[in-house]
């Protein structure tokens, strides 16, 4: 009886076919339920009726009649992938990933399967992801053009201009049609990697003179300290050279000038920094200090209450201001 019932199935079937093939999709429905009907446990006929429903647009149905196909044997290849793409379509990439994974858990091979697995990992923004899937399908499938098409690009947009121009020239080999677009592509690969390489040297550059400027710098300093002003100012110099506006550089040279006993010209640089900075508060202390030394009492005062204005706890300040004011009194009253 089994035999029987396969044989008036398979008669179904191949009724099915005709009638889809001549437009009666009507028909074509009808004598594929008489053959599921006459043998349930066969897969094909399910994917077979998903196939008429799919091309008909009725894609609900047509799900319907695959995972049928999927319940009746879990490891149709087939049906798994034409789930697939019916997900894609619907923009439910993850279950489109996870049917094709199901089909090269099946067929390790399948470089379509795998292939699909690749773009939808893109359509996620998960280029990096997608990379192995390509070189898959590139080495079961080294003439695979979409492959190193896709790679060709992904490579690029990460910069890693080698790969890309390596996939963009394979593409070129494999198809005369994507000549134009390939050179045009491997031009831009070059211009990118030259400027990518021209970045990169000019930050290396940079990085090397902001070592020697720190370095200079806390050379400067530590001579001042030493009281070693020629060295001092000489490093400053040099850091100023490549740093004009910097404070730090520009403060250690008025100290050193200051330190050889040039006053007038440490005078010059601590208030051109006033000028370019007005809150300096060490360019104030400094002024401030040296003309006290010179004895320039009222000016001394000027810059010691402009600092104490802006700092009130600067240290020494108040006594300071004492001191001088009382020296001016005094001065005064001598001179009745």
């Amino acid at each position: 009886m089994a035999s029987l019932n396969n044989t008036y199935a398979q008669r179904h079937y191949e009724s099915a076919l005709d009638n889809f093939e001549q437009g009666q999709y009507d028909k074509a429905l009808q004598q594929i339920d008489k053959a599921i009907k006459n043998s349930p446990n066969n897969p094909d006929f399910y994917s077979t009726k998903g196939v008429f429903l799919h091309r008909m647009n009725d894609v609900a149905h047509a799900i319907d009649a695959y995972q049928e196909a999927i319940r009746v044997a879990p490891d149709h290849t087939f049906s798994h992938y034409n789930l697939g793409l019916i997900y894609m379509k619907l923009n439910k990439v993850v279950q489109a990933i996870q049917e094709w994974e199901a089909v090269i858990h099946a067929r390790p091979r399948d470089t379509d399967a795998i292939f699909n697995i690749a773009v939808a990992l893109s359509h996620l923004g998960k280029s990096k992801q997608a990379v192995p899937f390509y070189e898959k399908v590139i080495e079961l499938d080294p003439g695979h053009v979409q492959a190193h098409q896709n790679l060709g690009v992904i490579f690029r947009d990460e910069g890693d201009f080698i790969k890309a121009k390596y996939h963009l020239k394979k593409l070129r080999e494999l198809d005369s049609t994507y000549i134009e677009v390939v050179e045009s592509e491997i031009i831009k690969c070059e211009e990118q990697e030259f400027l990518k390489k021209l970045e990169y040297d000019n930050q290396r550059i940079s990085e090397n003179l902001s070592e020697e400027d720190d370095s200079m710098l806390n050379n400067a300093l530590i001579a001042v300290i030493e009281e070693n002003f020629d060295k001092a100012l000489e490093y400053a110099e040099k850091h100023l050279a490549v740093f004009p506006d910097d404070i730090q550089g520009r403060l250690i040279r008025g100290q050193a000038l200051c330190g050889l006993s040039r006053n007038s010209d440490a005078i010059a640089v601590f208030m051109r920094i006033i000028v370019d900075s007005p809150e300096c508060l060490d360019a104030m202390s400094h002024l401030g200090n040296i003309f006290l030394e010179m004895g320039e009492m009222e000016k001394a005062l000027e810059y010691y209450e402009k600092l104490k204005k802006l700092d009130s706890d600067h240290s020494l300040i108040d006594e300071n201001i004492r001191n001088i004011k009382n020296k001016l009194t005094g001065s005064v009253r001598n001179d009745d």
